[in-house]
């Protein structure tokens, strides 16, 4: 709970120190007497965001400290542990410091946090029921039901990321599939490109030659003439010299035989060479190709080379073959994860169903609480339904498939409607209160501040509306900002605020009033600036019935 609250230069507060007591606390006042600026001052020691304009005029700075103590099973502590933050002696001291040039610091038991934590712990604590309530947005209902349930939304929570990952996992592969049969379908027509000019293993270099071969043609075929007569002539010289040694061999044996086995050798070789000139001189002149074709066919192979940046059609045929054969297993995979998605949807759509069961199970329990609080509060006639809608699949999620929105009908054979819509304003003061005082059980918040809750209404239905606020503060610290004596009747802890002006210079005081005083507040509340002995009687009468 909310121990105390320290403010020291904030608007119209000087220096002020206020302890708090278990309960239903109430602050009143004339209007425009300070009572907002202890809401604000709060707001700061819990984060929220800084206006240099909240600066007393005339000082350089503004310090506001909030005391909590809490129970050793709040879940806080633990938070505080993962900060690395000491907490010793049980309390948590909030304290922001403001400056007059916009600057301003944080401290959580004397050590300094960052405004967001702040915030965030802040929010662990009080909660200020206002204009801004939580419970007036729709998209609060469905967590206000799971927590009034106490349902466990870990399974669906689990489920829904197993969804995703799956999800998640098919979507990649797709994408990546996709690609693959662009592959596919490149390397298809690349095989085929290359299959139709069919290319052989060393075509190219036998084209390069033979084109040779033909592009030299003329000047090989009269050089072959020539080398034809010369070796015609050196075969007969060679002949005749080898029959010449032939008959002196026997003369001198020892000398003529090595002469006669170089003549032969001679002979032989030369004769070969003419035979081989004739053979080469036949190919040139029997080429089946023209040279415009083989300089067609070199075109296609090599462009077809440049195309495929390769330097052996044959091998990157090869190669083109495999990865293809590689790729056409990607559809098996992908009927794997398909299934795998499939199978995870149905194991989500499971538990999205029994959470959804379970909820609307406690829905019915929630509009029975319900129910049993309005007629306290002069809303018996009134009803509280909790409407269902299952969102489209594109907007399910970790907390299921249900959306979730309180109804309220006010008067029997008015239509039914959203609470936001339907209710007016007193009749919302009196809803808010009655989910506050149902919900309350499931919170972790210790303090409830209400700002005018009683809003557009008076008389006994205030008076309802104090009692159920009473008793609300039976399970949590109430602290209720009121301009309604029926409310201010029914608290266990009262403090005015009020203005002195001295010198000129205005300062809000707050200060907590005895039974006594108490009587006297109430009858100003009754009956304004003239409080007269009708309204002191009756002052005694609410608070008699408020205690």
């Amino acid at each position: 709970m909310l121990e105390s609250l320290s403010i020291r230069n904030i608007v119209l507060i000087e220096d002020l120190h206020i302890s708090f007591r278990c309960g239903l606390c109430l602050l009143t006042g004339e209007t425009g007497a300070g009572k907002s600026i202890l809401l604000d001052a709060l707001g700061l020691a819990l984060g929220e965001r800084a206006d240099s304009r909240l600066l007393r005029a005339g000082a350089s700075k503004a310090q506001v400290t909030a005391t909590f103590s809490l129970p050793s099973t709040h879940l806080i502590w633990k938070e505080l542990d993962k900060q690395g933050i000491d907490y010793g002696g049980g309390e948590l001291i909030f304290r922001r410091i403001l400056e007059a040039d916009g600057k301003n610091k944080c401290f959580l038991n004397d050590q300094i946090i960052s405004q967001n934590l702040m915030r965030r712990l802040g929010q662990e604590l009080v909660e200020i029921h206002g204009q801004f309530d939580t419970l007036f947005q729709p998209k609060s209902h469905l967590n206000a039901l799971d927590e009034f349930g106490k349902l466990n939304k870990s399974p669906i929570a689990e489920a829904y990321k197993h969804y995703l990952s799956a999800k998640e996992n098919l979507q990649s592969f797709q994408e990546d599939l996709a690609k693959s049969h662009e592959r596919q379908a490149y390397l298809r027509f690349a095989i085929e490109d290359v299959k139709k000019i069919n290319p052989k293993q060393g075509e190219e270099k036998e084209l390069e030659n033979e084109r040779a071969l033909i592009a030299h043609h003329a000047k090989m075929a009269e050089t072959f003439v020539v080398t034809s007569q010369n070796l015609t002539s050196a075969i007969s010289d060679l002949s005749q010299t080898h029959k010449a040694l032939t008959r002196i061999q026997d003369l001198i044996p020892q000398k003529i035989s090595p002469l006669l086995e170089i003549a032969e050798r001679a002979l032989i070789e030369t004769q070969e060479l003419f035979e081989e000139i004739g053979r080469f001189n036949e190919d040139v002149e029997g080429s089946p190709h023209s040279l415009e074709t083989l300089e067609n066919r070199l075109y296609t192979l090599r462009d077809l080379a440049r195309k495929y940046q390769t330097e052996d059609l044959l091998t990157s045929l090869e190669t083109f073959k495999e990865e293809l054969s590689s790729l056409n297993h990607g559809e098996e995979s992908l009927k794997a994860l398909e299934q795998k998605l499939q199978e995870a949807h149905q194991g989500y759509l499971k538990k999205a169903q029994q959470l959804s069961k379970a909820r609307q199970d406690k829905a019915l329990e929630l509009e029975k609480a319900i129910m049993d609080e309005l007629a306290p509060l002069k809303l018996g006639q009134a009803s509280f339904h909790v409407h269902f809608d299952r969102l489209k699949e594109e907007h399910w999620g970790p907390h299921g498939y249900d959306r979730v929105e309180f109804y309220v009908q006010t008067n029997p054979g008015t239509p039914e409607g959203p609470l936001s819509s339907i209710a007016s304003g007193g009749e919302l003061s009196r809803f808010m209160l009655a989910l506050k005082v149902v919900l309350v059980q499931s919170w972790a918040v210790p303090t409830l501040i209400f700002d005018e809750i009683e809003s557009g209404i008076g008389g006994a239905v205030a008076a309802a509306m104090g009692e159920r606020l009473k008793a609300l503060s039976n399970s949590l610290q109430v602290l209720a900002i009121t301009h309604s004596p029926q409310i201010a009747a029914h608290g266990t802890q009262h403090l005015i605020v009020f203005k002195e002006i001295k010198n000129g210079v205005t300062t809000a005081h707050m200060k907590e009033l005895t039974t006594e005083d108490r009587d006297e507040e109430v009858a100003r509340m009754l009956a304004g600036q003239e409080i007269t002995d009708e309204a002191r009687a009756a002052a005694r009468r609410l608070m008699g019935a408020g205690r």
